[in-house]
This record gives structure tokens, sequence and C-alpha cells, in this order.
């Protein structure tokens, strides 16, 4: 002892490397303590265990990195050597808490989103606006972060804000377009003119389900396997049809002629059978049997159906026109064939 008290340098550094080791051991034992918190049965699967999961390394490292501004702090350095080191500290302490603080969001608006709530509505509007509130609140956690490391290092904030704000109606200036589907964006999640799933139609004609609803764009993949990314501007400004709302069920044509001399009557009352014998046709929904036209060499007929889904209506229209063949095939009516005509001169 009467060694380390002739030697005061000694002493301290001894001390610090203590704290140092001291602080390594505590971030273990927490980490272990977390470890086993996240093994219970009562947490596993639920928002316990996925926010205890995200937060275990940046406890553990936070309480190492505690200890580690302790130790240097009795060293006996320079001032200048100690100021570096505790700004390096500060920024790694900061970039933890940010980390952490982003996965924490992020657990808990997916656990919010995913959840049961009293209204269906409600947990539709909680998903939708998910991916909304992710982004929008990482980038003001991000900019607090930021914030706090420039005051630290001196940097003036309030000018600095200043001088974003100048530079920031230049550049809004030129992103009239990427702030005009912004926008446009967050009025598709709040009016809700369709939804995540719903098959619309868009003004050009195609037809496909939409995936996602982004802040500057909205995928639909159409029925060919391919997606469609289409501006959100746009679907605020063109007229949509959204085939899902307020039912999945939809109306579908079937086109069928026949030769003159037909029994009309027959032929109808077998397009009615027709369009009902199919599964995938709702049947609480009578089917309207029209005659559309007199051709040159057929009546056109035009039977009207609901097809339970929109998914389905290619396979109900074929079964329909498979049981419209048998049915007039039996009943020895005849569909009549183009006639090639070869006229002389």
């Amino acid at each position: 002892m009467a060694f380390l008290t002739d030697h005061p340098a000694l002493r301290e550094f001894l001390i610090s490397l203590a704290l140092l080791a001291a602080a390594y051991l505590a971030a273990r034992f927490a980490s272990y303590l977390i470890g086993v918190a996240i093994e219970r049965p009562l947490a596993r699967g639920g928002i316990d265990q996925r926010l205890l999961s995200a937060l275990k390394r940046p406890i553990t490292y936070a309480l190492f990195l505690f200890g580690a501004w302790a130790a240097v702090n009795r060293m006996p350095v320079s001032a200048r050597v100690d100021t570096l080191v505790d700004g390096v500290i500060f920024a790694f302490g900061v970039l933890l808490v940010t980390l952490a603080l982003a996965r924490a969001y992020s657990i808990i608006l997916d656990w919010y989103a995913a959840r049961s709530h009293p209204e269906a509505a409600a947990t539709e509007l909680a998903r939708e606006f998910n991916p909304l509130f992710s982004k929008v609140g990482k980038v003001f956690i991000t900019l607090i972060a930021l914030s706090m490391l420039l005051q630290h290092f001196g940097v003036n904030v309030a000018s600095l804000v200043v001088s974003l704000g100048v530079g920031s109606l230049a550049v809004g200036l030129a992103a009239q377009d990427t702030l005009s589907n912004m926008f446009a964006g967050f009025t598709i999640l709040l009016d809700r003119p369709f939804r995540v799933g719903d098959r619309i139609q868009l003004a050009t004609g195609e037809v496909g389900d939409v995936q996602s609803i982004g802040m500057r764009a909205t995928i639909i993949k159409t029925g060919d396997e391919t997606v469609v990314i289409v501006p959100n501007s746009l679907l605020v400004k063109e007229r949509l049809v959204n085939q899902s709302r307020p039912t999945r069920h939809i109306v579908t044509r079937v086109e069928v002629g026949v030769a003159f001399g037909s029994d009309l009557g027959r032929v109808k009352e077998i397009l009615r059978r027709s369009a009902v014998s199919s599964p995938r046709v709702d049947s609480e929904h009578e089917p309207v049997v029209l005659i559309t036209r007199l051709h040159e060499s057929a009546v056109n007929f035009v039977v009207m159906f609901w097809a339970r889904d929109y998914a389905e209506q290619g396979l109900a229209r074929t079964e329909v026109y498979e049981a419209v063949h048998d049915g007039l095939t039996a009943a020895g009516i005849e569909i009549p064939r183009p006639t090639p005509r070869i006229i002389q001169e």
C-alpha cells in the first residue's frame, strides 16, 4: 500500500483497470440475467421476449461503456486525450441508445399492428399506417441523436437548423414530384380508397392486387405475375375501380349464340341452369339472361352471374362455358359456326 501511495499515477491506473474489469463483469452478468428472462415460459413468443432480445446487446454494451468512461476519467492523462476519449465514448453511447430506441419502437409498432383490436377496421388501419409511422419515427429518433452529437461537439444546432430551412426550400422546389407522391400516399392511407390485398383496376386497364402502399408509390401485382409500380399522385388523380369492395363478388358475363329457329325459352333455361351449376357462382343471386343481338347468322345471348370471388372469375367463366356447351349439345340446339362465302365474279 505504501508503494501505491508513493506512486499515485500507478494507483489511479490500477483503479481504472479495476473499474473496467468491474464494468465488463457487470455487463456479462446483465447479459446473463436478460438471457434468463428471455427463456421464461411467460415471455416466450410475446412482446417481452422480443424487446429483451433486441435490447440485450445495447444494454450490456452501455454498461461496459459507462465503466470505460469512469475508468478513463480517473487515468492520469492530458486534458486533450481525456476530451477526445470522452467524445468517442459519448458518440458510441448515443449510437447504442439510438439503435435501442429504434428497435424498441419498431417492435412496439409491429406488436400493436398485429394484436387484435375490438374493431377489424382499427386493425387494418394500424397495419396500413405501420410502415409510415415506422419510417417517420426512426427518422425522428435519428435527428434527435444527430442533434445531441452536434451539440456535444460544439456545433450550434440552432444556426444549422436555420441553414437547413433555407436549403430545404430549394430542395422542396426541386423535388415537387417526390413530395407530391408522399402527400398523395398519406392521403391514400387516410382516405383508404383501397387497402393492401384489394384488387383494383387502373385507368390504363391493368388489374392487380395491391401489395404495398409506400410513401412514394404503390406496388400492384398483376395476374400474369408482374409488378406494376404506380406513383401515388397518379392514383389520387385518376379514376380507379376497386373490385374488392363492398364484397369480393363480381358480375361476370358469358356470351353465347344459337341458330335461328331455336327454342329461345329453352335456350334461356339452359343458360340459367348452366350459370348456377358451377360451385364458384353465387347461387343466392339469380342469373340474368338477355338477348343482345339478332346477328346475321345467330341469335346472341348474354348470361350475367355473380362469381363468388374475383380471384376465381376466370375459372367460374370457364365452368359456365363448359356447362352451356354440354347443355346446348344435349338439347340438340345448334351453335352456329362461321360459314365462309366464295363470291365469283
